[in-house]
């Protein structure tokens, strides 16, 4: 297998390169103004409040987003050093957990970060707003990030004792319950898990923590104050809750089946050592609390998309370690792997529904970095905004951008004749317009 993974670690070491080369040309877009427009007027608090009152539970995500710099960074610096510092410390917690439970070398745990990156990235189901829209990766990278601190605080508990790498884990269970709501469920089913698997004393508290930020969260008024309201009868309305659940797990199920024979054959020693460990029943009751972001995403009718990102390589790294129980020579199929995530985006459905069309990313990335001008779509942002900003109009009509990016996260501005969408709205509240659209 070491054929394999030389080849997935020099492709990883090009995409990590290609993705920080990426990220010099991104700018801020979006909710990054609608956040900053919240705190310059409500007050950082007030900000915060309104959020949980009117808009959702997400009590970390929404607060760290309240802080967006975009009015006090004038030459979009961040933007373009925020992905590569996310970048880097997703690599650096990775490299601590194989150093903590594998007891590899700095090197090797270096090598195995790099693997694991390249299938989380290829796994990704919107790459855009996961790695370089700045709300989106406090709300869906972020959390992954902490997540690996938490696993690497906890390690260090259990196996120094020592009560502070506890209150660590305190600390970033409360913070992810309130980061986003997928990885809330997949973390209170873990603690749930662990919690009635030990029964110790700590695990008990941890659990008891985690469901009271799940509470806090998910009782929020603002997810009350966003659910659609529907007029369809009692079966229909469950039917079509049990419709998109079904879809969405056949989704990540078609998508993540291409992956795994690669997932096996890079990380069979790792895979191997854990079987030792954990039962078989373990595994799969481990592999099915996956189902229960899928069953909230089912009940809020909610078509596949970044959201599922966190569901993707939680099921490919459970399911893979599954199968590893009864199919080990399946390892031998990584090439399959290969042939499937250089593909093209599928065209299957429609506009309406094209979240449920599979992308592994690459296709995309290498025609960022062959085919687009990214200088000019970064001097096109830049013209636009200050356009807007040094106008003494209300009402603006401004050309599109014609160097639209595949990889960069870009929404663009709707027109005098199409449906408002909130891309206007934000811009529109932030530089005190009364009304601007694209040609």
């Amino acid at each position: 297998m070491k054929t394999v993974q030389n080849i997935t670690l020099f492709l990883s070491v090009l995409l990590l390169i290609g993705l920080v080369y990426i990220s010099f040309f991104n700018v801020y877009q979006t909710d990054d103004y609608i956040y900053s427009y919240g705190t310059k007027k409500l007050g950082f608090l007030g900000n915060v409040c309104d959020f949980y009152m009117h808009w959702g539970g997400r009590y970390f995500g929404y607060t760290i987003n309240m802080l967006n710099p975009v009015s006090k960074d004038p030459l979009n610096i961040i933007p373009k050093i925020y992905p590569v510092f996310l970048l880097t410390s997703f690599l650096a917690v990775i490299i601590l957990n194989f150093r903590l439970y594998f007891n590899y070398s700095f090197a090797e745990a270096l090598r195995k970060s790099l693997l694991l990156f390249f299938i989380y990235t290829v796994g990704l189901i919107s790459l855009p707003e996961h790695y370089f829209w700045i709300t989106g990766s406090n709300v869906y990278f972020l959390p992954v990030i902490l997540s690996g601190l938490l696993l690497f605080f906890y390690g260090k508990f259990q196996q120094s004792d020592k009560k502070w790498w506890f209150f660590l884990s305190t600390v970033i269970i409360f913070i992810l319950m309130g980061a986003n709501e997928i990885i809330a469920l997949l973390l209170l089913g873990a603690l749930s898990f662990i919690g009635f698997e030990k029964p110790s004393k700590e695990n008990k508290i941890l659990l008891a923590i985690g469901i009271i930020g799940f509470l806090i969260s998910f009782l929020a008024p603002g997810n009350f104050n966003r659910m659609v309201k529907s007029d369809d009868a009692f079966y229909w309305m469950w039917t079509k809750r049990a419709a998109f659940f079904t879809f969405n797990f056949g989704y990540i199920f078609i998508k993540t089946v291409f992956l795994i024979p690669l997932f096996t054959a890079l990380f069979f020693e790792e895979l191997t050592a854990l079987k030792s460990k954990v039962k078989f029943t373990k595994a799969c009751i481990i592999c099915m609390i996956s189902l229960l972001p899928l069953m909230f995403l089912g009940y809020l009718i909610n078509i596949v998309g970044r959201q599922n990102d966190n569901i993707v390589i939680f099921f490919l790294s459970t399911f893979s370690f599954i199968l590893l129980y009864k199919k080990e020579n399946i390892k031998r199929f990584w090439w399959i792997s290969f042939l499937v995530i250089f593909l093209p985006e599928t065209d299957f459905f429609s506009q309406s529904y094209s979240g449920f069309n599979i992308d592994y990313n690459m296709n995309n990335f290498v025609q960022e970095i062959a085919v687009t001008d990214l200088k000019a779509y970064d001097e096109e942002i830049k013209s636009r905004i200050s356009l807007i900003q040094n106008s003494k109009e209300d009402s603006l009509k401004i050309d599109k951008i014609r160097e639209v990016p595949k990889i960069l996260y870009f929404d663009e501005l709707s027109s005098a004749k199409e449906e408002k969408k909130y891309v206007n709205d934000q811009l529109e509240k932030y530089f005190n317009k009364k009304s601007i659209v694209v040609k």
